[in-house]
């Protein structure tokens, strides 16, 4: 047995929700250093890593998710992996939430990753029989907070959840389905809280190993989920939180 094989993904094709910046564009990165082709997605393709297939997607609209399953059948002929990083935030207090912004996040966080699942999964990896599938979750899918992350915390909750019933639906088809769920990493949507002293100290204090996450953290857990060796895991949710969500 080879070990080093079973992480490597080379020669597999993988596309990413949300891989032209932030954690999927993170992921994105370490996924071509370990010889995978990879197909990223987002509103602003011109941000993508140099090296990317680059698709400009609207992944909310079903017909942009079908031009871009379209476009990667044309590029790559095959689809290995999918992680659904793209996601979306709005902070609002519950009292103050209104339904046109809790739907927002959802559409974009349960709905339109389902949509671009499904569309992954009947094109390319349940006629193969094969494939990886792994969603961005978060810790705040499992723990609460009192800073206005309602329609967020939900979206997550839900995610978990579908992931492990995907897991449960697509295993006889030798699908993979895993969820990371991380604490807070520094990325152009959060630097604004990470940059109040007061915020960032309460957090890094409840973490054990006294930090926040790495975008490298991320894409090491990614890339792991995501290889052979982690053929028999499924049905997952992978916290890197440092041990935050193991502390009271």
């Amino acid at each position: 047995m080879n070990y080093s094989k079973l992480f490597s993904l080379e020669g597999k094709y993988a596309l990413i929700t949300g891989g032209t910046g932030g954690l999927g564009g993170e992921i994105a990165r370490a996924f071509i250093d370990s010889g995978a082709r990879v197909a990223v997605c987002g509103n602003h393709p011109e941000r993508a890593d140099s090296e990317c297939l680059a698709v400009k997607c609207n992944i909310c609209d079903e017909g942009s998710v079908n031009d871009m399953m379209n476009t990667i059948a044309h590029e790559f002929g095959t689809l290995d992996i999918l992680v659904n990083s793209a996601g979306k935030n709005i902070l609002i207090p519950a009292e103050d939430y209104d339904t046109s912004s809790f739907l927002d996040v959802m559409n974009l966080n349960i709905n339109a990753l389902h949509t671009v699942t499904r569309e992954a999964g009947k094109r390319f990896m349940l006629p193969k029989k094969a494939g990886k599938i792994l969603n961005i979750s978060s810790v705040k899918s499992l723990i609460g907070t009192d800073k206005d992350y309602i329609a967020y915390c939900t979206s997550k909750g839900a995610l978990n959840m579908y992931t492990k019933q995907l897991a449960c639906e697509w295993g006889k088809y030798n699908i993979n389905v895993n969820a990371i769920a991380p604490t807070f990493v520094r990325t152009a949507i959060n630097s604004f809280q990470l940059d109040d002293p007061e915020f960032y100290n309460a957090l890094v204090n409840r973490i054990p190993l006294g930090r926040i996450g790495s975008k490298q953290d991320i894409a090491s857990a990614a890339m792991f989920l995501c290889s052979e060796a982690a053929s028999f895991i499924t049905g997952q949710i992978l916290c890197v939180d440092g041990g935050l969500t193991a502390k009271q």
